[in-house]
């Protein structure tokens, strides 16, 4: 297999695709659930907590079961394919039935239904995710051709999120009075089933093709021979894998508490009305977009752990500034000036996104390499659906986390009716959302800098392969 295999632009473009269904899913479960939950299904903040962690900590043990199986599948649409295919009808279903909750309210019938739509919701998202990030490793084994397709991955997030965001906050959500309106959010389920469907199918028939041909599709069984309790064992014993599954640990879990805090911060904090929610949540997303080229030039230039130690010193730096600048010297809330420093602060945390998802992305495939040449076997799936299985579970943390703030600090909810939340408390609530998640982010420092998978490491890895499948191959031919 040649070590570097150029992919066409319009391969790439359709494969990126497929990135606006895990994303458009996240984002709605993430942005929207736990404050539907609370002020439309009636639930505590603690339980709705609660629901969301379990929910994806199922999903999270369920990632490397999923993640074996599609490395291990053989089929005539390959080993990734059939499983996307599964998943698209699961997340549309489940969407539209999660936010169609009767009100059941903090019954035990009423969790159980909730919990388990959830659960759904993850599962299938999963189903399509895991084996299609795994394609960014089969498709090319170039350092660097690798993060340009993870750039257009990106890119396409960002649309899958803009088709979601402009909607829902354009029409669904365009007075206050929509937070807590059933009809609302079943709308949004209609509209997160609709963007999921049309931007899977475009993906899955796209690059079928490109799939079959993909080298990693005909590999012997002996590189995929392992159990999955085997190749568990190894990635444990893998330092480039652990660097990064705890770098994601740490990572998902601030951000999870961050996203599930986002509606109250603005609303109390910030006090934005309703018709302004949208304006740093599309700030964020400008700056993802911002953050695309900035990043793909820095990967040209920098090795990828120094990029993402770059993202963490500037997300933590701009957070914390942000917030502390606007509550000394630009109160009261809401004003022109506040305003700017939150949409400034989404944007710059939008950028530092990009430049995590995609540095952080390609460095997974990359060591997905390193791992068959200290231990022959190839298992891209469970290698990304392991460090997914750490996002997922400290999404669910962060959610669980997010809950006991709003408890702690007095958050007063009732079904069919806004929040309340004391004007001392709502100060908590944004000195912790800004400064205290800024500090949590620098916890990855010590794991970025310890990753080191270089540039020439790779090349090296690659050279290393090359031989030993071309002996391999030419052993198999003599028999």
């Amino acid at each position: 297999m040649e070590r570097s295999q150029r992919i066409p632009i319009r391969t790439k473009l359709l494969f990126g695709s497929g990135q606006g269904v895990e994303v458009s899913a996240t984002f709605v479960a993430n942005t929207f659930l736990l404050f539907y939950l609370t002020n439309v299904a009636g639930f505590s903040p603690a339980m709705a907590g609660l629901i969301i962690f379990l929910s994806l900590v199922v999903d999270a043990i369920a990632d490397p079961c999923i993640g074996s199986l599609s490395d291990r599948t053989r089929s005539k649409w390959g080993r990734r394919l059939p499983y996307m295919i599964a998943g698209l009808p699961l997340v549309c279903a489940a969407s539209i039935g999660l936010f169609a909750l009767p009100l059941f309210g903090g019954t035990f019938a009423g969790m159980a239904l909730a919990l388990s739509l959830n659960i759904a919701l993850r599962i299938g998202t999963s189903l399509f995710a895991l084996p299609y990030a795994a394609l960014t490793a089969e498709l090319t084994s170039d350092y660097d051709e690798r993060s340009s397709v993870t750039v257009y991955r990106m890119i396409f997030g960002f649309v899958g999120t803009v088709l979601t965001i402009a909607p829902a906050f354009g029409y669904i959500f365009a007075t206050q009075a929509a937070y807590s309106s059933r009809t609302a959010y079943l709308l949004l389920g209609l509209l997160l089933s609709s963007v999921v469907l049309v931007m899977g199918l475009i993906c899955i028939l796209g690059v079928r093709r490109a799939v079959r041909t993909s080298p990693m599709e005909h590999l012997p069984r002996a590189a995929t021979s392992k159990s999955m309790l085997a190749d568990l064992r190894d990635l444990a014993r893998n330092p480039t894998f652990l660097f990064l599954f705890c770098a994601s640990l740490i990572a998902l879990t601030t951000a999870g508490s961050m996203n599930a805090l986002n509606l109250y911060a603005y609303s109390y904090f910030w006090k934005l009305p309703a018709s302004l929610n949208q304006i740093p949540l599309l700030s964020f997303q400008a700056g993802l977009l911002l953050g695309i080229p900035a990043t793909a030039m820095l990967l040209k230039w920098r090795e990828k752990r120094e990029v993402v130690i770059l993202g963490v010193w500037i997300i933590a730096l701009s957070q914390i500034t942000a917030v502390l600048i606007a509550y000394f010297f630009f109160r009261p809330f809401p004003n022109t000036i506040a305003i700017i420093i939150l949409s400034v602060a989404s944007a710059i945390f939008g950028a530092c996104n990009s430049l995590f998802f995609i540095a952080f992305t390609s460095q997974i495939a990359d060591a997905v390499d390193e791992h068959e040449l200290k231990f022959s076997q190839r298992c891209e799936a469970l290698f990304f659906s392991s460090l997914v299985f750490a996002a997922k579970a400290a999404t669910g943390i962060g959610s669980l986390i997010a809950g006991m703030i709003l408890t702690l600090v007095g958050l007063k909810t009732s079904t069919g009716s806004v929040a309340q939340l004391p004007e001392d408390s709502a100060t908590l609530l944004g000195l912790i959302w800004g400064g205290g998640h800024a500090i949590a982010f620098c916890f990855i420092l010590p794991f970025a800098f310890g990753n080191r998978l270089s540039r020439r490491r790779h090349e090296q890895i690659l050279q290393t392969l090359a031989r030993r499948r071309s002996g391999t191959q030419d052993m198999a031919a003599a028999a």
